[in-house]
């Protein structure tokens, strides 16, 4: 069964990535930008937070190299955000957390390193809080790097985050996923999401590369449900929309956001609600 996407607004971004819903305010990440946007359920731009000094360079190329690429956002027990790059080059592997227009940088190299020796084509899109873990979406390609789920426990997680970096010691588990194809492309990772009744959510692409760096063709998206990291349920969205983010509101509707993969287009807000 595939969902009709309702489209709400266009938002200040070109490439959305990550998404949160902070009672009533949706919060939007953006990978090539150093801010933090706010947004109303229905998509009305409230304002704008600086995650990161400096400014990047307009050029695009220039801009893919220099960019944090903050592809999770994610909201900590205690109501800090936590911004986490993908760690698929040097560069991309900082995070930021952030309370009340207070920003903290912090080195995620020590984690990612030895999760680089475990992932082929290290490139982490999504990040949730469940329970006592802190679960990271790899996402997989074409190259043969697979999906897979990283769980971290919370605990350890909030303890390194006072001394601004994270270890390899709150790495609990990886677990491969495999969730099959969309239009003979491979569906990988692009976010996760803890619904009310703790169904574990995410949304998945299927963007023709073989590259954790370079972009291709999106032939569309879809929204899943995990348990025990096999895929229950698979819903495709119409259209070819590249979703890279999803939460979910507090009257159990999504809102999801895209990235369009050009700088001059920008990434639209839409609504969907999973079949009962």
């Amino acid at each position: 069964m595939s969902l009709e996407l309702e489209a709400l607004a266009q938002l200040r971004l070109a490439a959305a990535s990550g998404l949160v819903c902070c009672g009533a305010e949706l919060l939007v990440l953006a990978d090539d930008e150093l801010v933090l946007q706010r947004y109303s359920h229905a998509g009305v731009y409230l304002g704008q937070a600086l995650l990161l000094s400096g400014e990047l360079p307009a050029e695009p190329a220039a801009r893919k190299r220099r960019k944090p690429d903050f592809e999770m956002l994610c909201l900590l027990p205690d109501g800090r955000l936590l911004a986490l790059g993908s760690g698929s080059t040097p560069q991309r592997r900082r995070g930021v957390l952030w309370q009340a227009g207070s920003a903290q940088l912090i080195d995620l190299s020590g984690l990612y390193l030895a999760l680089e020796a475990r992932l082929t084509g290290l490139n982490l899109e999504g990040a949730v809080v469940r329970g006592e873990q802190l679960l990271l979406a790899q996402r997989g390609n074409n190259a043969g790097s697979l999906n897979a789920l990283v769980s971290l426990d919370l605990a350890t997680l909030l303890s390194q985050l006072a001394g601004a970096s994270l270890g390899p010691e709150s790495l609990r588990a990886v677990t491969p996923v495999e969730l099959g194809e969309l239009h003979g492309v491979p569906l990988s990772f692009t976010d996760l999401c803890l619904a009310a009744d703790g169904r574990l959510l995410f949304s998945a692409t299927a963007e023709d590369t073989d590259s954790s760096y370079l972009d291709g063709a999106c032939a569309g998206s879809v929204l899943g449900c995990l348990a025990d990291a096999q895929v229950q349920a698979l819903w495709p969205l119409v259209g070819s929309a590249k979703i890279e983010g999803l939460c979910q509101l507090a009257d159990g509707s999504l809102r999801l956001v895209n990235d369009p993969d050009d700088r001059s287009a920008r990434s639209s807000l839409y609504r969907v609600v999973l079949p009962t």
